[in-house]
């Protein structure tokens, strides 16, 4: 490979309020979506190695040492910047997407930051496994498909703007984790922004084996008299359904009529999980525990603690469950609003996304949502199905891959 070579890379991005779940060429990423500006005194030296090995090693796992600067006319934030992994290792301050405010994913530079440092990472791991010129810079062409929250990619303008962000700027970014900068072009060929739950039911329509079992397990559980009538084929393939996805920033209520999504039925709830965590963090603050970014309560809940942590930790996750009841409530409130605008007879009710994995243990939602949806149906059940948690937060990614695979 010369050294020069322009690389094709395929991009699917589901870029959350909490995390990022994509894949670039063959290789899935997940990491947080969160950087840390870099003030000059916080700058480390330059990384040094025992062995070409352990350098080589460690160039092919950039996506976690992301230690970049970014020039491009998309992004008006400069600075030099740790992100995902490497911001939430460093113990700077963080800066997260806001999941109060009202500005969306398009307009903020840290959808663009991320988005590139991650591809640049990949091309850096790719460079190394294809024996490149570290010292020449490294080029990559790039096709993408990535989603918007439904009220924020249903405003007029917004999609294009985004696209042209990716596809009328050139973008550069600048690895500075070794003594000799590493330096990654990228431009983009075509970008196409889906709707988030949108491209979640595209998958669910055309699920795989594993998926379609979990599905009948959920609905033969809480339904096993129509489970003896109904297959688990005929539950995806419904014309007329509504899907809730509970992200980290929102919550996209989207409804499938006659097979298609219906962009002016569908609705955003400008509150997610994440909104739940931030309430639990005000809250813990008042109780002297000193969490400060979602990303790192989080961690904290996922850890394996010692038995004399685990009342702390269990204090801790208490605090949140008690954030959620609330949440479910709006919740329940916005698919009341979202099938009324319908119009439509809805069949079927599936619930996914990350925040869908605690509001299933933690809270009543399930039982909410299923007499709501009696409401709008003479009495008769409507299923509600609740995708499993080991593909709760990855079904808008799947989707995704399958209008990428269209795109190439």
């Amino acid at each position: 490979m010369s050294k020069n070579n322009i690389v094709k890379m395929n991009v699917t991005n589901d870029l959350g309020y909490g995390s990022v779940k994509a894949k670039v060429n063959d290789t899935k990423i997940h990491f947080p979506s969160v950087l840390a500006l870099q003030r000059e005194q916080d700058i480390a030296k330059p990384v040094e190695f025992d062995s070409e090995k352990e350098k080589l090693s460690y160039l092919s796992d950039m996506i976690n040492h992301m230690d970049v600067t970014v020039s491009s006319s998309a992004v008006k934030t400069q600075g030099r910047f740790l992100l995902g992994t490497a911001a939430v290792k460093s113990s700077l301050p963080m800066r997260a997407f806001d999941v109060n405010d009202f500005t969306g994913k398009s307009d903020n530079d840290l959808s663009i930051i991320l988005t590139l440092g991650m591809i640049a990472a990949q091309r850096v791991a790719l460079a190394v496994k294809n024996d490149e010129d570290l010292s020449e810079q490294l080029n990559a062409e790039v096709n993408m498909t990535t989603a918007l929250p439904v009220s924020e990619g249903k405003k007029n303008g917004i999609v294009d703007s985004y696209i042209n962000k990716y596809v009328n700027s050139k973008h550069t970014v600048v690895f500075h984790n070794l003594k000799d900068p590493i330096t990654v072009s990228l431009t983009f060929n075509k970008v196409y922004v889906a709707l988030e739950g949108e491209v979640a039911q595209l998958y669910i329509q055309n699920s795989d084996i594993k998926l379609k079992g979990l599905i009948k397990k959920d609905f033969a559980k809480n339904y096993p008299e129509l489970a003896t009538e109904i297959e688990v084929t005929d539950l995806v393939k419904i014309k007329n359904l509504l899907g809730i996805d509970i992200g980290e920033g929102t919550t996209d209520l989207v409804v499938i009529k006659d097979g298609k999504a219906n962009a002016v039925s569908s609705t955003s709830l400008p509150t997610g999980y994440g909104n739940a965590l931030q309430d639990a963090i005000d809250v813990l603050q008042t109780q002297n525990m000193n969490f400060e970014a979602r990303s790192q309560l989080q961690d904290y809940l996922s850890q394996d603690v010692s038995p004399l942590a685990k009342r702390m930790q269990n204090k801790v996750r208490q605090t949140v469950f008690e954030q959620l009841a609330p949440f479910a409530d709006k919740i329940v409130e916005a698919a009341s609003k979202t099938m009324r605008k319908a119009g439509a007879n809805v069949e079927v009710l599936y619930v996914y996304g990350g925040g869908s994995i605690p509001m299933l243990e933690q809270t009543e939602l399930r039982q909410k949502l299923a007499q709501k949806m009696k409401d709008f149906s003479g009495g008769i059940d409507v299923p509600v199905i609740w995708i499993d948690k080991s593909y709760a937060q990855i079904l808008n990614e799947k989707g995704l891959e399958l209008v990428l695979n269209v795109l190439k």
